[in-house]
């Protein structure tokens, strides 16, 4: 599963195994600006997620 927590949220299954940016680039996600988390654990975008993986994108928000 993929989920979106931030501004906008969202979710979806992914139907095949996928690079963490290309699903990045699909969704028009920026690594600048979300935290990728693959069953938990923060990855970078060369990980590949399996469709029995959890994928949780977590906005960054910062603030002063």
């Amino acid at each position: 599963m993929i989920r979106v927590i931030g501004r906008t949220g969202f979710s979806s299954n992914l139907e095949k195994s996928m690079k963490v940016r290309d699903i990045m680039e699909q969704l028009r996600l920026s690594d600048e600006r979300f935290v990728s988390l693959l069953n938990g654990t923060p990855v970078t975008g060369d990980e590949t997620v399996n469709p029995e993986d959890d994928l949780v994108f977590v906005e960054i928000f910062s603030g002063g």
